[in-house]
């Protein structure tokens, strides 16, 4: 009732703020529906639809991820920045770290500019210009399979298509002397202004100044040049290219002389003829894949067609008439030498004559180049293979020889360590004393200068029947060396000492001796010294029978014997590098009397 009252009563003031009031009212309670119906927005790090750091219902956050009720911008997880992909050299700003780190990428909050991976540079590449990294350079390099040059002092990306485009080859034609004179060049070399002007067959207008004309040989008629076409053929690049007469390079060499001049345009090398693997001599597009190179030929008939280039072979024929591919290597002992098939880093069995020394010979571009190792046989070649796609492939080095060592060694394992000498093992000969050692009958077998290199069967077993009387030092390819030695120095009745029983470790690769150098082959070839007693027993009708030592009157004895003086080095009996056989190295002696190697 007071409320009608007040209506009828008060409407012209209170009335109107009886009004406001209501219409407050309803506005907030407005208000507060909407707060109560609708979603709080949270930052999902992922969706369930996959995209990553968007604000969206809470459901549409997938699980396994963060989330909250805030905006992306503020959180850490979806925080931006900078994602490198060290492997292809790319950056990409405002990348979310999660979604860097998940993709093998390095993230860095900064921007790009200010990562030092992520300066960019101008990467040219044959004709091609591209505004990128260092790293993605190399990339672009490693896919195309060509050199990058790779510049930093180059900005902005419109500079570097510039130097691109500098790097278009063509015809530079400038005038000197009232003389139209053009140089086969690139634009950068060429350093025409930026005009580049168009040709046709009916308006051609060419200024004082250097003009570039791209893909067009200076011999084009529409140039008007002095240069006349294909004069002479040359190598360049490894191909036969045609010559103009101002001494400029034109299209690969073709006997189609049509064809390759291309209406004075420049031509691509498969274009003029297809690659040639030697079996086309009027053709100059030699591929070094294949197999061939451009090479000036020799011969008076069969060659090219108006040129005096051609697509050599680069394949080999060695000393023994076998092919080898370009850049196989092998070994050559010189002459009277025998190369054992071993590993490059094995003990292999390389057999090489007195006077001799090991070479590497390589198959280089067609030809035989030869490698001598170290003289004297300081240094040996070893050589091995690789398998390839296309078969084995020849490999040879030369290696320090390490033969000093091999006497001193008495066991065959360590004798035969080849990771640490190279030395072989060779079975005991009876009466061998190796290392220069005296034997025990005291003065029976005294080499007092410890330089000979003998052998001997003495026939008794009471008399003095062997004698050392000169102790012979040699090096097969001069002559001799005489040293010590007497004949009365044995008086004592000799008996057969052996001090290798087991084996006798030996150089794998003869040393070289300098037999003129005192001390030299002294001392190597007297390291080795074998007597032989032969014992008889007396029948007691007369005649004898050997009982001991019957070995040693067969020559099989004395070639063992004389195998180990030839491992030392230049010594005993041997044919030389010049296929002449010494016997001048070993004395044999039988109850006096001198015997010879058959």
């Amino acid at each position: 009732m007071k409320i009608e009252n007040f209506h009828k009563w008060g409407f012209g003031g209170l009335g109107v703020w009886g009004f406001g009031c209501l219409l407050s009212f309803v506005i907030l309670l407005i208000g507060f529906g909407m707060a109560a119906t609708s979603e709080v927005s949270y930052c999902c790090e992922k969706t369930t639809g996959g995209a990553w750091c968007v604000n969206d219902k809470q459901s549409a956050c997938a699980a396994g991820y963060n989330s909250a009720p805030t905006s992306c911008q503020t959180t850490s997880y979806c925080r931006l920045g900078t994602c490198y992909d060290s492997g292809e050299g790319i950056c990409m700003g405002n990348t979310p770290q999660r979604v860097c780190n998940d993709n093998g990428g390095t993230w860095d909050p900064r921007e790009p500019d200010e990562v030092p991976q992520c300066q960019l540079g101008c990467c040219v590449i044959a004709d091609q210009a591209a505004f990128v990294s260092l790293v993605r350079c190399k990339r672009l390099s490693s896919l195309f399979g060509v050199e990058n040059d790779y510049r930093t002092d180059v900005t902005n990306e419109v500079d570097c298509i510039a130097e691109a485009q500098a790097q278009d080859k063509g015809a530079c034609v400038y005038e000197k002397e009232f003389e139209r004179l053009c140089e086969f060049t690139t634009r950068g070399e060429c350093g025409a202004s930026e005009k580049v002007e168009i040709l046709n067959q009916t308006n051609l207008s060419i200024s004082s100044d250097k003009t570039f004309y791209k893909d067009y040989l200076c011999s084009a008629e529409e140039l008007g040049t002095s240069c006349a076409k294909q004069t002479s053929t040359t190598c360049s690049g490894g191909d036969v290219f045609w010559v103009d007469s101002c001494g400029n390079l034109e299209n690969v060499y073709s006997s189609d002389k049509v064809k390759s001049w291309n209406r004075g345009r420049v031509l691509e090398s498969d274009e003029v003829c297809k690659a040639n693997d030697g079996s086309n001599m009027n053709c100059g597009n030699c591929d070094y894949m294949l197999g061939t190179r451009c090479s000036e030929f020799e011969g008076l008939i069969g060659g090219p067609s108006g040129s005096d280039n051609y697509c050599q072979k680069t394949e080999c024929v060695d000393r023994d008439g076998d092919k080898r591919i370009n850049g196989e290597s092998w070994c050559v002992a010189g002459s009277g030498a025998s190369m054992g098939g071993s590993g490059v880093g094995g003990p292999g069995s390389l057999e090489i004559a007195p006077g001799a020394r090991y070479y590497r010979e390589v198959c280089s571009d067609g030809e035989v180049r030869v490698e001598p190792c170290a003289d004297y046989r300081n240094e040996v070649c070893l050589e091995g293979s690789i398998d390839t796609t296309g078969g084995k492939f020849g490999t040879a080095a030369c290696r320090v020889n390490r033969w000093q060592e091999c006497v001193m060694q008495t066991d065959k394992d360590d004798c035969l360590n080849i990771d640490r000498r190279d030395c072989k093992w060779m079975p005991s000969v009876l009466g061998m004393v190796l290392g220069g050692a005296t034997q025990s009958d005291s003065a029976t077998y005294s080499n007092p200068s410890a330089s000979a290199s003998t052998f001997t069967n003495p026939t008794t077993t009471n008399t003095p029947a062997f004698t050392n009387p000169t102790g012979s030092v040699v090096a097969p390819i001069t002559g001799n060396s005489i040293f010590g030695g007497d004949d009365k120095a044995e008086e004592v009745a000799p008996t057969t000492t052996t001090n290798r029983p087991d084996g006798i470790c030996v150089p794998n690769f003869s040393p070289g001796l300098k037999f003129w150098e005192e001390g030299s082959a002294k001392q190597i070839c007297g390291q080795a010294n074998a007597k032989c007693v032969v014992v008889y027993e007396k029948g007691l009708i007369g005649g004898s029978k050997i009982v001991e030592g019957a070995e040693c009157m067969e020559d099989a004895w004395a070639e063992s014997a004389n195998g180990v003086c030839t491992a030392l080095g230049d010594c005993g009996g041997a044919v030389n590098y010049d296929g002449a056989y010494t016997d001048d190295g070993y004395k044999w002696v039988v109850d006096g009397a001198k015997r010879r190697l058959q």
